[in-house]
């Protein structure tokens, strides 16, 4: 330490005051902390001699045992340790002296301890029994002399110094001699540490290269290896092999959510489990990401991979609660077999994850061999991925649009536009051909970006026609509405056709709104602010939180086509559909019921909005009975001659029937 003059001062040795009573504190801190008087000074003129000079002492006080051990604590972590304590023997509540000094011994063991104590409360032999001889322990007996705590403090603190620089002085003898100790043994052991740390290294770059640093399971190098040796063996002794590629349903969905640490946490324990789940003469690598490979080998039967996969399956899928986590995981799996699905690594990982991928498609959680239909199916979407990333930029893409009629007067309030994709060898695909594509490659966003600048141009072009302004309904999927640019997307289109924002409706599944609903809500909140209708498509399909309903600024609900198909048939169908509108409208949001495929169906719902007491109705309709989806050419026709004009009736029978002739020319 330093004074303010620069030079080197001695540290103030420390000292704890464990005591109940407050006056005792007070009074050691006067016998302590006294200065030299005019008494003492008299002292010696009388009697000769000198006024005795004191080390000065930092007090700290503390009025119970537990107080005194966290004190203890923090002075050991804050490098300051206390040379003393002085402890009383009762203190009510909590530890008595003599747990007390345990406990501060167990904190510090070269705590020196002076123990205040009346000759009534413990013998001395009491309290070596329970302390142990020691000599860092005295005791004073109460009541005492000023000048007996002094000299008593003074000559422990004073013990307690001499114990330190012994204690510092032998460290330092022991790190000379340790030190000299290497030098002497240096050249005989430098040769034998360069072989060791060679071996050792080689052996670690080994591990890295053939092992995984999160998971330590083998990585692709050594599955190779494995690989080839397993495909061998089974070749000599006419066997088969299984490879199954495993991965994590939803995983970036752990990462998101939970963060990178519990999602590398989530890959620990999976590879874990899996290596639990095979053989030992099986092997599980992890690939990289969230994929993982196991390899089945020296198989007699088929069911054999079957029942393993089963088992790696179930304990994937059991719950992860361990390091505050508690979520479940689950992972779909593709089989390949060796000889049919491939004779090398490449090709069966191939064929593998092509199973893997129907599984995925197939629900998730599951698993899938690899077949025939699924290779060719697996390379029709390889090369229909590859051509879609070319067809926008080519012109295929082109929007077609469905009519949406009033259920009361069927007139036409407004269309929705569908994409297809004229492609130059297969003709027109719909969406279910090659959405799902552009889903899993990323290019639903760009293609989604185009189908709003398009839906909101064509209403533009009708407006300019001279057409009354009507709703143009275009559907956004799930990794629209989560990429961050979709308002200021969807702004974008509405400036540069120039056009009302109530012109356009975006269509939104519920299972994509529910899939993270808060950040759903402050998207739709944003487009809803912007003037743009928002509708809840193929409701009562997905996995709808009611309470958050009424927190979404929704414009319409649509009633999933499954409801509409069995409504004339099945009453509970029908109950579920006015349980939908009773609830919609109480909401104050409109209904549209889509997948209208005969009259029976019309007449129907409004048997139902017909009922007594059901003041809740269905707004419009929606299907091929009233229009299937046609090219703009064909929906500005049906537009100029029924827009604005009521199809009741007679007029309902015309639009169906227009809607039949252009199936029939489909």
């Amino acid at each position: 330490m330093w004074d303010n003059g620069r030079r080197m001062t001695a540290p103030v040795s420390r000292v704890l005051v464990v005591d109940d009573n407050e006056e005792i504190h007070h009074d050691l801190r006067k016998i302590l902390c006294r200065e030299n008087s005019a008494v003492d000074q008299l002292e010696v003129e009388v009697f000769g001699g000198s006024v005795p000079q004191y080390e000065a002492l930092a007090i700290d006080c503390a009025f119970q045992g537990r107080e005194a051990y966290d004190l203890a604590q923090e002075a050991l972590r804050a490098g300051r340790p206390y040379a003393l304590a002085i402890v009383d023997v009762r203190m009510m509540p909590g530890w008595d002296g003599v747990e007390t000094i345990e406990r501060l011994w167990q904190v510090d063991p070269y705590l020196q301890v002076l123990i205040c104590t009346a000759y009534t409360d413990h013998s001395w032999e009491e309290i070596v029994g329970r302390l142990g001889e020691r000599d860092s322990l005295l005791i004073l007996r109460k009541p005492f002399d000023a000048i007996e705590v002094l000299q008593a403090v003074h000559a422990l603190v004073k013990k307690w110094q001499l114990h330190q620089q012994v204690r510092q002085r032998i460290d330092e003898l022991e790190r000379s001699v340790q030190h000299r100790t290497r030098e002497l043994e240096q050249a005989n052991a430098q040769l034998k540490r360069e072989i060791a740390d060679r071996v050792l290294a080689e052996d670690q770059l080994k591990h890295l290269a053939t092992h995984d640093s999160l998971t330590t399971l083998p990585n692709r190098v050594l599955l190779r290896d494995r690989v080839a040796q397993c495909l061998a063996r089974a070749k000599r002794s006419d066997l088969s092999v299984a490879v199954l590629l495993l991965d994590l349903d939803r995983f970036k969905e752990i990462n998101d959510r939970l963060g990178h640490r519990a999602g590398d946490h989530v890959l620990q324990v999976v590879a874990t489990r899996l290596a639990r789940a095979i053989r030992e003469c099986d092997t599980v690598a992890r690939m990289g990401g969230d994929e993982f490979v196991v390899i089945l080998g020296d198989l007699e039967r088929s069911e054999e991979a079957h029942a393993a996969t089963e088992r790696i399956l179930a304990a994937v899928a059991e719950p992860l609660t361990d390091e505050g986590l508690d979520t479940r995981v689950t992972a779909s799996i593709g089989i390949a077999l060796y000889p049919s699905d491939g004779t090398d690594i490449e090709t069966l990982i191939k064929s593998a994850d092509m199973a893997m991928y129907q599984a995925k498609r197939d629900g998730r959680g599951t698993a899938r061999l690899c077949t025939s239909w699924i290779t060719s199916r697996a390379l029709e979407r390889a090369t229909l991925r590859e051509q879609l990333g070319r067809a926008q930029a080519q012109n295929e893409l082109e929007m077609w649009y469905q009519p949406l009629l009033a259920l009361d007067d069927g007139t036409v309030t407004g269309v929705e536009a569908l994409l297809r994709w004229q492609h130059p060898e297969l003709g027109v695909l719909e969406p279910s051909k090659f959405i799902p594509i552009a889903e899993e490659s990323g290019l639903i966003v760009p293609i989604g970006d185009w189908t709003i600048r398009a839906a909101c141009d064509q209403s533009r072009r009708w407006q300019a026609a001279g057409m009354a302004p009507f709703p143009v309904a275009v559907n956004v999927s799930a990794r629209q509405l989560r990429h961050p640019q979709l308002v200021d997307t969807v702004q974008q289109a509405l400036a540069e056709a120039r056009i009302d924002a109530a012109c356009l409706n975006l269509e939104l599944t519920e299972s994509a709104v529910m899939e993270d609903i808060e950040r759903s809500r402050a998207t739709l909140v944003k487009l809803h602010e912007s003037g743009v209708r928002i509708i809840i498509d193929d409701f009562g399909a997905g996995y709808s939180a009611l309470s958050r309903l009424k927190e979404l600024p929704i414009y319409a609900l649509k009633i999933d086509r499954f409801f509409i198909h069995n409504i004339i048939d099945d009453d509970r169908d029908a109950a579920i559909v006015v349980a939908i509108m009773a609830l919609a409208h109480s909401l104050n949001i409109r209904v549209i019921a889509e997948g209208i495929e005969t009259r029976q169906q019309v007449e129907r719902l409004r048997e139902l909005r017909s009922r007594p007491l059901m003041e809740p109705r269905c707004d419009s309709i929606q299907g091929f009975f009233l229009g299937r989806p046609m090219p703009d050419r064909e929906i500005t026709a049906l537009l100029n001659e029924k827009l604005g004009r009521s199809v009741t009736g007679h007029g309902l029978a015309q639009v169906a029937a227009g809607g039949a002739a252009r199936a029939e020319r489909e």
